[in-house]
């Protein structure tokens, strides 16, 4: 694994430093370079969550990921810069489902002059550290907030701290057992989201381009673009042209795609 390659990868040439302003430089440019995407769990294929797979499959091949690769790759780069970084078990949804959730997203904690949030896996939504406080933080088109809930998490939230987007976490703790359990399930089982619905994002200036099914949207401050993908070839396409993804075995799961998208969007 080469720092050198990562840098590369992401078009960061700036000095580093252990500061916040290479913290949130490093944070900006992974996410406009790497798109977040869950088309090997779709097709299937054999995933890790360990630096070095994320590393040969980002960095070498020159693919996307999803948090537990995302963010398994960028704590080992702020690693080896020199920055105090700790892996944290964060759930999803645990708002509304609970201590079950928690494992399936994986998230970092920065220790600066304060403590910061970082995570280059949440989809794209947050564009740079969040310090561990209740301000909230304009992460276009998106205002993220954190709320102590007193029982020894924060919740990370967009509209509110009942959002659907929202996670749960303890600052630097690591349950490294929940996460290898919520991977296993959420790359294999057929009920997991990841295993039914495609899901890619990628940030784009101060726009967030992304797919959810076959719906794509570009989240602009103030205004939300839509369009249906409605061929195979259209599909491979955007994902090539707009994501930097050459993935032509997707065309394999058209029918599925076509069949869950009109489950997940109904009116589109």
């Amino acid at each position: 694994m080469k720092l050198d390659a990562y840098l590369e990868r992401i078009g960061h040439t700036a000095p580093l430093g252990v500061n916040l302003e290479t913290l949130n430089a490093l944070h900006a440019a992974h996410l406009h370079a790497i798109p977040f995407e869950n088309l090997e769990v779709m097709l299937q294929r054999p995933l890790s969550q360990d630096a070095q797979a994320a590393y040969e499959k980002i960095v070498i091949r020159r693919r996307g990921g999803w948090c537990y690769e995302m963010n398994a790759l960028f704590g080992w780069v702020l690693g080896q810069i020199g920055f105090d970084v700790q892996r944290v078990s964060a759930g999803v949804r645990r708002s509304a489902r609970g201590d079950e959730m928690l494992g399936n997203h994986l998230c970092l904690m920065v220790r600066l002059d304060r403590d910061y949030l970082v995570d280059v896996g949440f989809g794209g939504r947050q564009v740079g550290a969040i310090p561990l406080s209740h301000e909230t933080t304009g992460h276009p088109p998106f205002q993220m907030a954190l709320a102590d809930l007193g029982d020894g998490f924060w919740r990370l939230h967009e509209g509110g701290p009942n959002a659907a987007h929202s996670y749960d976490f303890q600052p630097f703790v690591c349950d490294e057992a929940a996460l290898k359990e919520r991977f296993e399930h959420q790359c294999t089982y057929p009920d997991s989201v990841f295993r039914k619905h495609l899901s890619v994002s990628r940030r784009e200036g101060r726009d967030l381009v992304r797919m959810r099914g076959l719906l794509m949207e570009r989240m602009k401050p103030g205004r939300l673009e839509r369009h249906v993908i409605t061929s195979p070839d259209e599909l491979l396409e955007t994902l090539l042209l707009g994501f930097g993804l050459d993935e032509p075995d997707m065309v394999q799961l058209w029918p599925e795609l076509v069949e869950r998208h009109k489950a997940l969007f109904p009116h589109w």
